[in-house]
């Protein structure tokens, strides 16, 4: 069943004729209910242009959608009145600088760690379109913005999830948000003057999957304090996301080890809630950042342990405590 009526296929027609090149973009296979909707839709435009190129990729996000770059995921059908931003969007792929200000762009040169902004949209939201063109054009610049466009509509569940009652709706960071229309310098006078403590885990596990996890250790010792989102990480269900937390407590350890073991009370609290993989994490973040009163609290533990990897990292943990006194 056709997808665009008149109007729609007009646009597209338009669009191609316009294009100079080709714009390349990626599907994401999720397996999830709408994805039947997403390779409908890249059926059905692909038949009306030469132009755009869609090529298929398993994601590893919850929810399907185009990526437009690598920073910029659109989990939404760019239908009605998000139809023409979209297409504008597409325009802009190879060559976003034109559509920012001087100011604008020296704006964000300075942002030099990640971003996180998830835009929730509605395809009847008279404002969603304006706020498309605004934002777009921000990540399409500065590969330190990642977005994601969600259309509330489609994704309920997800939208019940981060508490978006209307549209658009912007967040940043799992913290900060606008409601309704938008401008770019607010956004970006927000995102630069963040307190680096407040980050949210969302943005910290990014920058640590960015390789970034030094950046993380020095943040937090130059603000003397472990940041609320850092213990997420390293209780983290993702094993890979807890190692590199791992190699952030080891940093700090060897840098300071006064802060490292402001760590410990807190792991210490959270160790009988947390799973076997989890709770050995827990033991070797311990063994690396512990002090004396760690050290007496593994030995007091060690004895009731069950499993045997959990008494192996705890062994472990004390052998790397040996020396405090």
């Amino acid at each position: 069943m056709p997808i665009f009526d008149p109007h729609s296929t007009a646009l597209i027609q338009n669009w191609d004729q316009a294009m100079e090149n080709q714009a390349k973009i990626k599907q994401l296979i999720t397996d999830h209910a709408e994805e039947n909707q997403f390779i409908n839709f890249t059926a059905q435009v692909s038949s009306m242009t030469s132009k755009l190129i869609i090529e298929s990729e398993k994601g590893e996000k919850k929810l399907p959608g185009f990526l437009l770059k690598e920073n910029v995921l659109y989990s939404a059908l760019p239908l009605d009145k998000e139809l023409e931003p979209f297409l504008e969007a597409l325009s802009q792929i190879n060559d976003s600088q034109t559509m920012l200000s001087e100011p604008i762009r020296q704006a964000l040169d300075a942002i030099d760690i990640p971003v996180q902004l998830i835009l929730y949209i509605a395809l009847q939201c008279p404002h969603c379109p304006d706020v498309v063109r605004t934002i777009i054009p921000l990540a399409f610049y500065c590969k330190n913005i990642h977005l994601h466009i969600i259309d509330g509509s489609l994704f309920s569940e997800t939208a019940q999830k981060d508490k978006v009652m209307s549209a658009p709706c912007l967040i940043l960071d799992d913290d900060f948000r606008w409601t309704g229309s938008v401008m770019a310098e607010e956004i970006i006078k927000i995102i630069t003057s963040r307190d680096p403590s407040q980050l949210s885990a969302r943005t910290l596990k990014t920058i640590l999957e960015g390789g970034d996890a030094s950046w993380i250790a020095q943040a937090m010792i130059e603000k003397g304090k472990i940041f609320n989102a850092f213990i997420k990480l390293l209780l983290h269900e993702t094993w890979s996301v807890r190692l590199g937390a791992m190699v952030i407590v080891e940093e700090l350890a060897e840098i300071d080890p006064k802060l490292a073991a402001s760590l410990c009370p807190l792991l210490i609290n959270l160790f009988d809630e947390k799973d076997i993989p989890i709770q050995g994490d827990i033991l070797y973040a311990l063994g690396e950042a512990g002090n004396l009163e760690t050290k007496e609290w593994i030995r007091t533990r060690l004895p009731k342990l069950e499993h045997p990897d959990l008494i192996d990292a705890a062994t472990d943990a004390l052998d790397s405590l040996k020396d405090i006194d």
